[in-house]
C-alpha cells in the first residue's frame, strides 16, 4: 500500500488520530492536513508515512492541500459548522471523498446539493461512514435483500456506553437542536426526537431506544426499494431520546445562548473515552418488513464505536483510492458489498427472531 496516499482532514482530532492510525496500520501514506501545525508535526513525530499540510479553512485552498491524493478522509466536525469546505474541495480536486458525519442536515445537503457536482467530476462522495451510520445502512442492506418491496425498515442503535469524545459532543448538541426528518409513506417528513419508541434485543440485555435523526432515512431509499425508515438510539443514562423530555430538550437548545453556553461546556472534559469505555460494546438491530408481511431481523455486533469508525473509513478510503463503480453522493451499500465490508471491518451479522 505505500503507493497509495490518502488525506486524512481533520486529523489531529480524536477520531482523526485514529484514523491516521488505522491507515498507517495497513501500510497507507496518509497526509494529514489541518489548521495547526504544531499538532500536525506532533502527529507526525518520525513517522516517514506521515506528510503533514498545513491549510485555511475553505475550498480552494483545502482543494490544494488533496490534489495528487487517492481518497480523502474528514474527521472535522462539527460538520455543519466546518465541514462543507472540505467536501466542495474533494469536487474541486477530484479526489473520492468519506467523512465521519453524524449530522442529518450535512447529510441532506451533500445529496441534494453536492450529488450532481460530484457526478461532473467522476467521483464518489459517501458521508456518514463511521459508527454513525455505515452499520445501519449496509445492515438494511443485508435485511432487506430478497424480501421484495418493503413497507418499512427500523434501525436502532445500541452502544453499550454513552462516553463520547469532544467533537461528537458538540455535534451531539447541533443535531437534537436541529431537529431532523424520518421517510414515511415514501416522503421525508419532519420528525421529534423520540416521537417513536422501540423496545429491542440488543445481546447484552433489552433496550428502549427513541427515535432520532439518522442517515438512513436519506441514504437507504438510494438502494432499497421502502416507504418508511425509523432511526433510533439507547443510550445509558439520561441523554437517550427514549426518555421523556427528549424534544423539550431541543427546544431548550433553540433558546437564544443555551445551544452555545452547553457547546462550551462539552468542549471541556476528556477528549475522548478511554480503557472499558472505548472497549464497550455496541449493537444495530435491523429489522425489514416486507409488504408481503414477511418479516427480518438482524443483529449488527462489534466493540469501540471510535476504532471501528477509524477502521471503517480506512477501508473505505483504500477501496475508493483503488476504484469503485460509482460517482456522485452515495450511500455506503452503493459503494460496497455489505457482507465482506462488514467482516473486514471486525463486525459480525446474525440473524435473530424478529421484534413486533
Amino acid at each position: 500500500m505505500a503507493d497509495v496516499l490518502v488525506a486524512v482532514v481533520g486529523a489531529t482530532g480524536f477520531t482523526g488520530r485514529l484514523t491516521v492510525a488505522a491507515l498507517r496500520r495497513r501500510g497507507v501514506q496518509v497526509r494529514a492536513i489541518g489548521r495547526n501545525r504544531q499538532k500536525l508535526d506532533a502527529l507526525a513525530g518520525d513517522d516517514a508515512g506521515i506528510e503533514v499540510r498545513e491549510s485555511a479553512w475553505d475550498a480552494a485552498s483545502l482543494a490544494d492541500a488533496l490534489r495528487g491524493c487517492g481518497a480523502a478522509v474528514s474527521c472535522a466536525g462539527p460538520f455543519g459548522s466546518v465541514g462543507h469546505p472540505v467536501i466542495e474541495a474533494a469536487v474541486r480536486a477530484r479526489v473520492p471523498y468519506t467523512d465521519s458525519t453524524g449530522e442529518q442536515p450535512f447529510i441532506r445537503w451533500v445529496f441534494e446539493e453536492l450529488a450532481q457536482p460530484a457526478r461532473a467530476a467522476g467521483v464518489p462522495l459517501v458521508p456518514a461512514c463511521g459508527h454513525d451510520y455505515l452499520p445501519g445502512d449496509l445492515g438494511c442492506a443485508l435485511a432487506a435483500d430478497g424480501l421484495g418491496p418493503l413497507e418499512r425498515l427500523d434501525v436502532v442503535y445500541a452502544p453499550e456506553s454513552a462516553a463520547a469524545s469532544v467533537g461528537t459532543r458538540v455535534s451531539a448538541l447541533q443535531i437534537v437542536a436541529a431537529g431532523g426528518v424520518a421517510l414515511r409513506d415514501g416522503r421525508l417528513r419532519t420528525m421529534r426526537m423520540g416521537a417513536v419508541k422501540r423496545s429491542v434485543d440488543v445481546g447484552w440485555g433489552r433496550v428502549r431506544a427513541g427515535l432520532f435523526p439518522a442517515g438512513e432515512p436519506l441514504q437507504v431509499p438510494r438502494h432499497v426499494d421502502v416507504a418508511a425508515v425509523y432511526p433510533y438510539l439507547a443510550l445509558p443514562g439520561a441523554m437517550s431520546p427514549a426518555n421523556p423530555g427528549a424534544a423539550a430538550f431541543g427546544a431548550l437548545l433553540r433558546v437564544p445562548g443555551v445551544r452555545g453556553m452547553l457547546e462550551r461546556a462539552a468542549r471541556g472534559g476528556a477528549e475522548g473515552p478511554e480503557g472499558a469505555a472505548r472497549e464497550a460494546r455496541w449493537s444495530v438491530h435491523v429489522q425489514a418488513t416486507a409488504r408481503s408481511g414477511e418479516r427480518r431481523a438482524l443483529l449488527l455486533e462489534g466493540r469501540d464505536v471510535y476504532g471501528f469508525t477509524a477502521e471503517s473509513l480506512s477501508e473505505l478510503a483504500l477501496r475508493m483510492a483503488d476504484g469503485v463503480d460509482a460517482t456522485g453522493a452515495c450511500a455506503p451499500a452503493e459503494v460496497v458489498e455489505a457482507a465482506p465490508f462488514l467482516a473486514a471491518t471486525g463486525v459480525t451479522v446474525r440473524e435473530v427472531a424478529p421484534e413486533p
